[in-house]
């Protein structure tokens, strides 16, 4: 193996696990943010709420999935701002 193929597989690796840190870090503050709304909250709390046993990601997966769970696939939520 050359070492650029090493390099390039390196750099390939790298992207996928920035990528999928973005991915959690996402979840976790859209998480925050529901958890902000429901519960009329500062950041601080709403972060609390997600502090479980199994993790903050597995807590704000939750949240997420019972938001689009309920919520219209099809509703704009823009369409009545002018």
């Amino acid at each position: 193996m050359l070492f650029s193929e090493r390099s390039e597989q390196w750099r390939a690796e790298s992207a996928r696990r920035l990528q999928e840190r973005m991915r959690l870090r996402t979840a976790l503050h859209e998480g925050v943010g529901i958890l902000r709304v429901w519960h009329i909250c500062g950041q601080q709390h709403a972060r609390d709420q997600l502090d479980v046993p199994e993790g903050r990601d597995v807590a704000a997966a939750r949240v997420i999935a019972a938001v689009n769970a309920v919520a219209e696939g099809r509703a704009d939520p823009d369409a009545t701002w002018d």
